[in-house]
């Protein structure tokens, strides 16, 4: 099995006021928490037989909290736990780290880089600090330059940027600033996302109680904004939140839109196993103390690593592997044939019809309402969706307009 792997990194300065990650506020990481975490690791690679990892993901929370020794400690774990010793890492693997403007220092680069971290995912989101005040924000704008700078200065591989479109008192020409600062700087991918105002959070309660004006429509307008600045610039947007120059499209997000089976390690993380009949997928358990008590402790031990028995099934033997603190979900082939088109429409590349039937034994064109006219294009209900071929295989995909009704779709199905 060579899966994606993503480590979670609960901790953060103070909670953004749109968050709804499960996080908690923090000076720093505890060292016993990158232990436990190792310890995760070791049971999930040795029970899933995890020859090399395709992808590395460590996203918070800020995983640039970790000090200098505990990232360290934390790769080499990573690594560590692969059985190929030699070569733990796919040749191409993409190896991503999260970083929060306020948090990014030149000793910090200098360590992610020598620890094997080839990419960095900035979350700068908007650089107008009167709108990063209304969201409750620790970064400043002077706070983004400087690392931004640094970025440029000394780290020697890719990043991402992340930005939010529609946030409160954010304008067209914020949005405009934004992509240009970041392309200045050498961003190659940028995920720009809508601004969503979840439910029990400090920036719902502020709006809806009228404290902080907003405009949905208006928000909606700028993401469109966004887009098509991005789009103007060379970014191509290959899935509903990201945009990339050609060839830099991230890896790791692209194995979850091709519903690869991936790995999850940290409080709060989740991974997934597709199988036939049934997938399985767990949530570690949202609790950081609990989550490093039981990885430290001696409960932790008695794991089987999934080789109870020689003669269980292989839906017995993901269950035991999974014997520890998590939300357990199964996952039977609707779900999954539902989850597959959910994922895949979300890109430009959209659903193989070849993969599709391989997976569920069904036609993808007569599931998503796909009536083809005599020019090629859908002659059903819908005009969200166009047809493309390529190596004999057919692939259908939501059309440019189509995305913005992807949830519509959706739920159409």
């Amino acid at each position: 099995m060579r899966p994606p792997l993503y480590v979670h990194i609960p901790y953060c300065l103070q909670k953004c006021g749109y968050c709804d990650f499960f996080s908690k506020a923090a000076s720093c990481v505890p060292p016993e928490y990158a232990r436990a975490v190792a310890r995760q690791l070791e049971h999930l690679a040795h029970s899933f037989g995890v020859e090399k990892w395709k992808s590395v993901y460590i996203g918070g929370g800020t995983p640039s909290l970790l000090g200098a020794e505990d990232l360290e400690f934390l790769c080499a774990s990573i690594k560590a736990a692969a059985q190929n010793k030699a070569a733990p890492l796919d040749e191409n693997c993409e190896w991503t780290i999260e970083m929060n403007p306020e948090t990014v220092s030149r000793p910090l680069l200098e360590k992610a880089a020598s620890c094997g971290i080839n990419r960095l995912s900035v979350g700068i989101q908007c650089k107008n600090d009167k709108v990063l005040r209304a969201i409750g924000r620790r970064a400043s704008e002077r706070d983004i330059e400087k690392a931004a700078e640094m970025i440029k200065n000394f780290w020697p591989h890719e990043w991402s940027a992340d930005l939010i479109a529609g946030l409160p008192f954010q304008t067209k020409e914020d949005i405009a600033l934004d992509i240009d600062f970041v392309e200045r700087k050498g961003a190659k991918h940028v995920s720009l996302y809508s601004l969503t105002l979840e439910e029990g959070t400090p920036l719902k309660r502020a709006i809806d109680s009228g404290k902080i004006p907003y405009d949905e429509e208006a928000a909606e307008e700028l993401w469109l904004d966004g887009r098509d600045l991005l789009e103007g610039k060379g970014f191509l947007q290959y899935e509903v939140s990201n945009f990339a120059r050609p060839g830099f499209e991230s890896i790791h997000n692209g194995a979850y839109w091709a519903q690869e089976s991936y790995l999850g390690a940290g409080a709060g993380a989740a991974g997934t196993i597709y199988g036939n009949p049934t997938g399985w997928r767990y949530t570690n358990v949202l609790d950081a103390a609990e989550y490093m008590a039981y990885w430290n402790g001696e409960r932790s031990q008695g794991l089987n690593g999934g080789r109870a028995n020689k003669e269980a099934s292989q839906d017995q033997k993901v269950r035991a592997a999974l014997a520890f603190p998590c939300q357990l979900e199964a996952l039977d082939m609707a779900t999954q044939e539902f989850e597959y088109i959910m994922t895949n429409l979300r890109t430009r590349r959209g659903a193989s019809a070849a993969e599709y039937q391989a997976r569920y034994g069904g036609d993808l064109a007569a599931r998503l309402g796909f009536k083809e006219s005599a020019q090629g294009q859908n002659a059903g209900a819908t005009a969200w969706l166009c047809k493309t071929e390529s190596g004999g295989d057919a692939f259908y995909s939501m059309t440019r307009e189509g995305l913005l009704f992807l949830n519509r779709f959706l739920e159409e199905l």
